[in-house]
C-alpha cells in the first residue's frame, strides 16, 4: 500500500510539474509600453469607436453572462439585481447592502453578506466582459502604447486598483477605426499569461453605445446574451425591482 501511494504521489508531482511547465511555456511576457499623449490619443480613438459618451448616458442595462448570471443594473442609481440558480440579490452598489433570497428563504447576517460579496464579484467580472473598453481611464489605471511586430499600435491598460483583482493588465488590439478586435491578458486568475481573446459580435444599444457579445479564447467561447438597455424600466417592459 505504501509503495502504491508513493507511486500515486510521484504521478501527481509529475503532473503538477508538467502543468506548471506548460503554463510557463505558453505564457507571454507582458510588453513594456510608452505612456504619454500618443497613448491618450489612442484611448480617445477607442472611446469614440465604441461611443463611450453614449454608454455614459445609458441608464439601465440588462444582460445574461454565459447563461450563468443574469443582471439588471441601473447605472444612474447604482441599483443592481443579480440572479443565478435559485439565488437573487437585490442591492445598491454604493450602500453595498440589499436583500438576498435563496429559493424561498431570505438570508440574513453572515450568510447574506457572503452572497452579496459573491454577487459583487460576479458583477465586477461580468460587467468587465460586457464593456471593458469604457474602463480604460478608471481611477488607478495607466495607459501606454505598444508597437506590434507588424508596426501597428496596441493599447496597454494596467489596473493598480479597482474591481476584485487589481494588478491585471490588458493589451487592446484595435482596427483602423479604433474598434477593439481583441486583447491579450495578464491576470491573476489565469495561469497562462498573455492569452489572446477576441472581442466581436458587436451590438448597438438604443443610445448608440457599442457592446461586444462574443469573446473567443480558442479554448472556449464566452457569450453574452439578452443585452438590453433603456432609460426607464417601462421602456424595458419591466417593473422597478428596487422600490
Amino acid at each position: 500500500m505504501k509503495k502504491f501511494l508513493k507511486i500515486i504521489g510521484i504521478i501527481i508531482l509529475v503532473l503538477v510539474v508538467l502543468g506548471v511547465g506548460s503554463c510557463f511555456m505558453l505564457s507571454e511576457k507582458m510588453p513594456e509600453g510608452v505612456e504619454g499623449p500618443e497613448a491618450e490619443a489612442l484611448t480617445d480613438k477607442m472611446f469614440e469607436a465604441i461611443d463611450k459618451e453614449a454608454w455614459d448616458t445609458t441608464r439601465i442595462v440588462t444582460w445574461d453572462f454565459m447563461g450563468l448570471h443574469q443582471f439588471l443594473w441601473n447605472k444612474e442609481t447604482t441599483d443592481l439585481k443579480v440572479n443565478w440558480g435559485d439565488t437573487e440579490v437585490v442591492m445598491n452598489l454604493d450602500a453595498y447592502d440589499g436583500t438576498v433570497t435563496k429559493g424561498s428563504e431570505t438570508l440574513e447576517g453572515d450568510d447574506k453578506r457572503k452572497v452579496i460579496d459573491k454577487a459583487f464579484s460576479f458583477f465586477c467580472n461580468d460587467m468587465f466582459w460586457l464593456n471593458a473598453p469604457v474602463k480604460a481611464r478608471d481611477e488607478g489605471t495607466t495607459r501606454s502604447i505598444v508597437t506590434q511586430e507588424d508596426g501597428s499600435k496596441a493599447l496597454l491598460v494596467q489596473y493598480s486598483s479597482g474591481g476584485v483583482t487589481p494588478g491585471d493588465a490588458y493589451l487592446w488590439m484595435l482596427d483602423d477605426s479604433g474598434m477593439p478586435t481583441g486583447w491579450k491578458m495578464w491576470t491573476q486568475i489565469l495561469p497562462v499569461k498573455g492569452i489572446y481573446t477576441s472581442w466581436e459580435g458587436w451590438k448597438t444599444l438604443p443610445t448608440g453605445a457599442q457592446i461586444s457579445s462574443l469573446h473567443d479564447m480558442k479554448i472556449y467561447k464566452m457569450n453574452i446574451s439578452d443585452i438590453k438597455s433603456g432609460q426607464s424600466y417601462a421602456e424595458l417592459g419591466i417593473e422597478n425591482p428596487f422600490k
